[in-house]
């Protein structure tokens, strides 16, 4: 696998947070990809639709026990066959895919992964082709496990539905967990997760947006970079008790706040908070929808998420050395 290459708006927002040395150091980490596609019991996909200023992002969601994808060589996965009309439109084999986003979670064991590459079909079988990669942090992920072994795929129906519906409010009040698709500025698919604390995600009706606090994270700012240079953006906020969720897919933008005078050296660094404020993401809505039938409902299970505030081995998708309180 190529090492990362960071385009301008993601070097733009490391320059600010001063984190390129960090994002440097990661380029060229992969970790144990394949072992969490293997193990992941929630797999989630962007694609990007439409043309010109029509462009938009959706989701598609597999759930259920593991392996919900099948590693059959390194930066190869085979996906299951329902999946193939939410991300391939053809079976020819000279077609060339679907680029899409991808991330690979359990959210018990605090394990994700991005896997971003090309759909295709061929001889009746789905398989993605990575050409990007990596394992991720622990951190921000609240504990769950799906409730239901056999394979959902989602969404079954996608409802238009209004940021002042109760059901839109009631969901992004609760949120825990909730997920950020973007897009390259070569119209490379991506998908992140976001969470924290219920409230943490803001909607406001009248002025059709949401917005939350970007945490700390490893300084690689590939979903902020993602959204400097092209705007487009998505956020699924999973409802958790049932199994449904909410797509909101506009445009985005996304502010510096924690700037370093020194260069930060570490990806991963312990705060004296749980959830220290790195900036601010703000997503202005020009769909919504209520997507029916996207994954199976989960149930939160012991534990806390691992946050800034533990030992960056902790929060680490590997053992690593550990740092001083900062912050």
């Amino acid at each position: 696998m190529q090492p990362l290459q960071y385009h301008h708006g993601q070097v733009a927002v490391q320059d600010e947070a001063n984190t390129r040395h960090v994002a440097e150091k990661l380029a060229g980490w992969v970790g144990p990809v394949e072992r969490y596609a293997a193990a992941a019991d929630l797999v989630l996909f962007a694609v990007l639709d439409g043309a010109g200023r029509e462009k938009a992002l959706r989701f598609a969601v597999l759930s259920g026990a593991p392996p919900l994808v099948r590693p059959v060589a390194a930066g190869r996965l085979q996906l299951p066959p329902a999946i193939k009309d939410a991300l391939v439109g053809t079976d020819d084999p000279g077609s060339v895919g679907t680029p899409v986003g991808g991330l690979v979670l359990s959210l018990a064991r605090a394990e994700r992964a991005r896997v971003n590459g090309v759909v295709r079909q061929r001889d009746g079988q789905v398989e993605l082709a990575a050409s990007e990669e990596f394992t991720l942090c622990r951190k921000y992920l609240a504990p769950s496990l799906a409730v239901g072994d056999e394979l959902c795929v989602g969404p079954a129906t996608r409802e238009p539905v209004a940021l002042d519906d109760p059901w839109t409010q009631g969901i992004a009040a609760a949120a825990t967990t909730s997920f950020l698709a973007s897009v390259s500025p070569d119209a490379a698919p991506d998908v992140a997760h976001r969470g924290g604390p219920p409230g943490f995600l803001a909607v406001d009706p009248a002025g059709r947006t949401v917005a939350w606090t970007e945490y700390v994270g490893d300084g690689v700012f590939k979903s902020a970079g993602n959204v400097r240079a092209t705007g487009i953006a998505a956020l699924l906020v999973l409802d958790l008790a049932e199994e449904d969720g909410l797509e909101l897919a506009g445009t985005a933008s996304y502010e510096n706040i924690l700037t370093r005078f020194q260069p930060r050296m570490e990806p991963l660094v312990r705060f004296r908070e749980p959830c220290p404020t790195q900036g601010r993401m703000a997503l202005t809505v020009e769909t919504a929808h209520r997507l029916r039938g996207v994954a199976h409902p989960r149930r939160p299970t012991a534990g806390n998420p691992v946050t800034s505030r533990d030992e960056p081995d902790e929060q680490a998708p590997r053992r690593g050395g550990s740092a001083p309180l900062e912050g």
